[in-house]
Order: C-alpha cells, then sequence, then structure tokens
C-alpha cells in the first residue's frame, strides 16, 4: 500500500494501515536545526 502526500515546500508524507491502529508521517522539506513539536503538526 502506498502512502499520500500533501504539501509543496514542506511535504507530509503519511503510511499506514487503513484499519489498524498504526500510523506514521514523515515531514519531508525541514530546514536543518528546525525544531518541530507534535502541536506543530496537529493543525
Amino acid at each position: 500500500m502506498t502512502g499520500s502526500t500533501f504539501g509543496a515546500i514542506f511535504r507530509l508524507i503519511s503510511f499506514g494501515e487503513s484499519h489498524g491502529p498504526g500510523i506514521g508521517g514523515v515531514v519531508d522539506g525541514c530546514p536543518a536545526g528546525l525544531e518541530l513539536c507534535e502541536a506543530d503538526i496537529q493543525k
């Protein structure tokens, strides 16, 4: 199963189980050293 990609500058690539508890994501395009917390990406 492939994931979904959203965005152009900062991209969120999601992956996981369609009917299960396991999901994940990769935030791509962030400058090195940029600090993110869970609240930053929950919006």
